[in-house]
């Protein structure tokens, strides 16, 4: 909230002491008041957007859009938006997440985050595999269960993927045939119940200056050959009227699996979604 200063005014006394006693008598006016909900936006740029270790965009650029509504208590839902490639994720171009969860503190400086995210990819379904007799009806959208503990500047995260992950089955991802820069890997059973776990650091190295690194795992069950151990470092820039910049590298255990990985859109184009990757990031927030 927003508070003009006060003026000195050359007036009575008795004007003085009015002005004092409705002062007083207006908490609004209080400059350390907390509001109820703050609703902080972003809008990104990033070259490339890589999740847990493996490109979202096959190496090509995304904007993306953010919005989250936060009430004093600690609660919070929010939005996030980006392109995707089709590459990857058959038949979607965009990817929309709606989240949601409880923040809160066990100590001045350890907190806690409990929430639900929900990955949605509109018009996304493993149909759209141009690889015949790998393309039965299955939805990208995936539910994913969170909790996160922080002490100071780290944080550890972990998640359990309640339903498929993210559709991939014996159908779309089998043994044999799913993975061709590893033959042997693939789906085996049931993708529900995938989890990872991370821990992230974010520590201000100098006025305007922040230094973050990542280091997790994504295990898959029933899957041979497909979890992945992702690692990332980079440092932000924080500019003037809520700009900000930053650098970042992104490396994985490189399974083989995600080496020379065709195109689920046309069958020929190849990428590797898994390797090293250094990309940037520049930021507004509203």
């Amino acid at each position: 909230m927003l508070h003009t200063p006060l003026r000195r005014l050359r007036a009575s006394t008795a004007v003085c002491l009015a002005c004092a006693s409705l002062a007083a008598a207006t908490p609004a006016l209080a400059a350390d008041e907390t509001p109820e909900w703050t609703v902080p936006v972003s809008l990104s740029f990033v070259s490339d957007y890589i999740f847990r270790g493996q490109t979202q965009t096959w190496g090509k650029p995304a904007l993306q859009f953010s919005v989250e509504a936060v009430h004093s208590s600690g609660a919070y839902a929010g939005f996030f938006a980006s392109n995707v490639s089709d590459h990857w994720l058959p038949g979607a171009a965009v990817e929309m997440d709606f989240y949601g969860g409880y923040r809160g503190k066990i100590a001045d400086t350890v907190g806690y985050d409990a929430g639900l995210i929900y990955y949605t990819y509109p018009g996304g379904n493993w149909t759209d595999s141009t690889f015949a007799g790998y393309n039965r009806s299955n939805s990208l959208n995936t539910l994913e269960a969170y909790l996160a503990l922080s002490y100071e500047w780290l944080t550890f995260k972990t998640g359990r993927q309640l339903t498929e992950y993210f559709g991939w089955s014996t159908n779309n991802s089998p043994t044999n045939g799913g993975f061709f820069g590893d033959a042997s890997a693939g789906v085996t059973g049931s993708t529900r119940g995938a989890h990872f776990a991370e821990l992230n650091a974010a520590y201000d190295v100098a006025e305007g200056w922040n230094l973050s690194g990542q280091i997790g795992r994504q295990y898959i069950p029933n899957t041979t050959g497909l979890n992945i151990s992702y690692y990332k470092v980079g440092l932000t820039r924080a500019l003037p009227d809520g700009w900000s910049a930053g650098a970042f590298f992104s490396a994985t255990s490189e399974p083989k699996a995600y080496d020379s990985y065709y195109s689920l859109s046309n069958g020929t184009s190849k990428h590797d979604i898994a390797k090293e990757k250094f990309f940037v990031s520049i930021s507004k927030a509203f």
